[in-house]
């Protein structure tokens, strides 16, 4: 595939080009690759396109990545999730985030008071 079709692609997926893709739309080749990488995870059928989103929002929660909280926000308001869904999603991001540095935090507590 060339690359203005998979900037098309892209495109008609999000709404926009996310500011990633364009970065690297400077080094074709691995845009190519991260390109075919995301389609093949989103054209699985294993979970409906739409879950996938929501796992993005969660993910990008957790992550603290605000722009890509907003992209996949979009995406997934576009593919039916409710707003009720989103929240839920942010929420288990947010909470597996909190999670990890209480389990982290905790350890070394542990390991150095107790």
């Amino acid at each position: 595939m060339k690359l203005d079709e998979i900037l098309e692609k892209i495109e008609e997926f999000f709404g926009f080009i996310p500011e990633i893709f364009k970065i690297l739309e400077y080094e074709p080749q691995i845009l190519k690759v991260y390109y075919d990488k995301m389609e093949n995870i989103l054209s699985n059928d294993t979970l409906p396109l739409v879950t996938k989103e929501l796992i993005g929002v969660g993910a990008a929660a957790a992550l603290g990545s605000e722009h890509c909280l907003k992209t996949h926000i979009k995406v997934a308001k576009r593919l039916g999730a409710s707003d009720d869904e989103i929240l839920l999603a942010i929420l288990i991001g947010a909470s597996m985030a909190e999670s990890t540095a209480l389990s982290k935090s905790l350890r070394t507590f542990k390991e150095e008071i107790l």
